[in-house]
């Protein structure tokens, strides 16, 4: 399935249950050890991976991410912006809109 697949919330969702899956298995935890240290149930963790809980908790996602230490991705997801809109607005208003020129301006 490639990134294009992704259109539904669902697709989403059963996207980040695999990769939870991966990197569950790749640090060699079992579903209980989840569990045990991210707080998150054993069946929320079970259900979850296998695409039967599409509900869960933005709260229990993040204690998951922090168990595979992947938490500090979450920035990645919505990055600061360069410059806040208010801020970018007061910038705009001093911006000239056309340039006028004096007549001793255009004398060369």
């Amino acid at each position: 399935m490639s990134n294009a697949n992704y259109v539904t919330n669902q697709d989403i969702m059963l996207l980040l249950a695999k990769r939870i899956k991966e990197y569950r298995l790749a640090a060699r935890m079992s579903q209980k050890e989840m569990a045990e240290k991210s707080g998150v149930s054993l069946a929320t963790i079970s259900h979850f991976e296998q695409g039967v809980n599409q509900n869960m908790t933005l709260n229990n996602f993040i204690s998951l991410l922090r168990i595979i230490g992947m938490e500090q991705r979450i920035s990645d997801l919505l990055p600061e912006l360069p410059m806040p809109p208010m801020a970018l607005k007061q910038i705009n208003k001093f911006i000239p809109k056309r340039v006028r020129r004096n007549s001793d301006d255009t004398k060369s």
